[in-house]
């Protein structure tokens, strides 16, 4: 049921912030998301689908590498987003509204595939990744991208220490966030196998989140559901809570830009040449 959703797993709660999202996330995600892409190492001309696609960074980016794209997103500010972009620079990136656990595209259509920090968020994730799985050509590969070492996402770290230094220690919250539950690689290679998949060694990735300053990031803190959840729930320290993120960025890295780090992992998987399952 929707009640019992996060807010990062609503669908429609992602239409509010695609542009948002696109100022300040993407240039993080497109940094895993190059990694993925090069991992791939797709012939051109390849047809590549990119699974809860979001905004279209990944997409655009697999275009420019030479794929046909194929970008599907069950929010509908996200599809449009996608088409936008793709007319604005003429690449061969299409987009669909669509629910990635339940794909309306054909068995064995796509030579690649791709979901950086998306798949991961379905409710379902192993049933989106076997319907992404299902797409694939017999051979074909699989990039996804999911967080690991949370306490080394220096966004959130900051955001919650901010939280208790102006409200006092916060209690740990009922249910672990939805994006984090692959974060233990041994469990991410599990969900990879669990689509039948033959999985390759788990990579980890670094990247910085980079911002014009302190002050501009906090102004947009909001750009996810989950995130814009977090500072709703801090009532009328909301604001106070911000103003201490912003002075202690400030602090430790001054008024000019800022980066914050961020840890991800990559898992690569191959659909069996047969088509068959492969064992885990």
């Amino acid at each position: 049921m929707t009640s019992d959703l996060q807010p990062d797993q609503r669908y429609a709660l992602w239409n509010d912030h695609v542009r948002v999202y696109e100022a300040v996330f993407e240039p993080l995600t497109d940094q895993f998301a190059r990694a993925a892409i090069r991992a791939l190492d797709f012939a051109l001309g390849s047809l590549c689908l990119d699974v809860a696609a979001g905004s279209g960074g990944a997409a655009l980016m697999a275009a420019r590498a030479g794929a046909r794209v194929v970008a599907i997103d069950a929010a509908p500010g996200m599809v449009r987003r996608v088409r936008e972009r793709a007319a604005e620079t003429g690449l061969p990136v299409s987009a669909a509204v669509m629910d990635a656990q339940g794909l309306a595209l054909s068995d064995a259509a796509f030579g690649a595939a791709l979901s950086v920090f998306g798949l991961i968020l379905c409710p379902d994730a192993g049933r989106a990744l076997a319907e992404a799985a299902r797409t694939l050509r017999p051979g074909g590969r699989i990039a996804v991208v999911t967080w690991t070492e949370p306490q080394n996402y220096e966004l959130a770290a900051r955001l919650l220490a901010a939280a208790a230094a102006v409200r006092g220690p916060l209690p740990p919250p009922p249910v672990a966030p939805a994006q984090l539950r692959y974060s233990d690689p041994v469990a991410f290679r599990a969900l990879l196998a669990s689509a039948g998949l033959a999985v390759e060694p788990i990579r980890r990735l670094e990247a910085n989140l980079e911002a014009p300053s302190a002050r501009w990031l906090a102004e947009r803190l909001g750009f996810a559901p989950g995130l814009a959840a977090l500072l709703a729930a801090q009532g009328e320290a909301r604001e106070a809570v911000i103003a201490r993120f912003c002075a202690d960025l400030e602090r430790d890295q001054g008024a000019g830009p800022v980066a914050l780090r961020a840890v991800a992992q990559l898992g690569l998987a191959r659909r069996s040449e047969t088509g068959q399952s492969a064992a885990s």
